[in-house]
């Protein structure tokens, strides 16, 4: 954890966490709880830290999952390297720009598919238009688990779902509802393959999961602006990933509460993508309504 102070009386606090430790969501809850415990409030609840006995290799497909990768061992590094340079960007999306996006997909329905889903369809058709020459016809969708336990808020619960959209579909040329709907119905839960890839090989080799395809990560149910310190809360929150691989991330997270520049309802996004793709792809995310012309 790292602490800045300002001259303004202002302060700037940096937790690096590693998925080891757990996911988005227990960092989150970490950070709170320290500030809990640093203002005497005490704990909402009681940490509770999963410990797993390690499994002997069990006999099944060997096929590994599509949404993790196997790579060589990092050892103590934890981070794959990459075989692209790799870039990260950010930008506000206001709730009224999320206003246009859901009527330009779906006009006057009342079936229109949660913000999240919508923006990352177009997110999705924008990236298929920059790779034209390989489209990610399959992405990756990590999102708190909804069933998880309240009291296991250390480990990794999050569940990561993959979506196939097929060889013959043309995802930059898809309408964009077809794109929402199916990265809101279509997504299959990987959690269990790839602890059995894990397993088989007794937990010696490495895999990864952001950016082994395209992944979307959704952390709008995540608790960023929980932290209370001297009676003050956060005026913005910024999560990112280290160790991203080449097909890339998107965070998609609130935007800090009662912002006039979100509208009161907007959203804050990362991408963490190659950087030979980054320049056209703010094009088309121009193009489309999604990036201003002063981001």
């Amino acid at each position: 954890m790292q602490v800045t102070g300002f001259k303004c009386g202002g302060i700037s606090l940096g937790l690096s966490w590693a998925h080891i430790l757990g996911d988005p969501l227990s960092a989150s809850e970490f950070i709170n709880s320290w500030g809990r415990v640093m203002n005497n409030l005490g704990l909402k609840m009681l940490p509770n830290v999963p410990r797993s006995v390690p499994a002997p290799g069990q006999p099944g497909p060997q096929k590994d999952p599509i949404s993790a990768k196997r790579i060589d061992p990092v050892g103590d590094h934890w981070i794959p390297a990459n075989n692209k340079k790799m870039d990260t960007f950010s930008f506000n999306i206001t709730s009224s720009q999320l206003n246009y996006l859901q009527a330009q997909i779906w006009g006057p329905s009342h079936h229109q598919t949660p913000a999240f889903e919508s923006l990352c369809a177009m997110i999705w058709r924008c990236v298929a238009r920059v790779r034209t020459k390989s489209e990610p016809k399959t992405v990756t969708v990590c999102r708190s688990d909804p069933y998880s336990k309240e009291n296991d808020i250390i480990g990794n619960n999050q569940v990561i779902s993959k979506i196939e959209a097929g060889s013959e579909c043309c995802i930059g040329e898809t309408d964009l509802s077809v794109l929402a709907r199916m990265l809101e119905d279509l997504g299959v839960d990987e959690r269990k393959q790839i602890e059995e890839a894990i397993e088989r090989d007794e937990g010696v080799s490495d895999f990864f999961v952001y950016g082994a395809n395209l992944t979307f990560v959704d952390l709008e149910k995540i608790n960023l602006y929980d932290l209370r310190l001297n009676g003050q809360t956060p005026t913005f929150v910024y999560y990112s990933i280290q160790g991203v691989g080449d097909e890339g991330a998107i965070l998609v997270y609130p935007g800090p509460q009662g912002s006039i520049k979100n509208g009161g309802d907007g959203k804050f996004v990362t991408m963490i993508l190659p950087e030979d793709e980054m320049a056209k792809l703010k094009s088309e995310l121009k193009m489309n309504g999604l990036l201003l012309e002063d981001n």
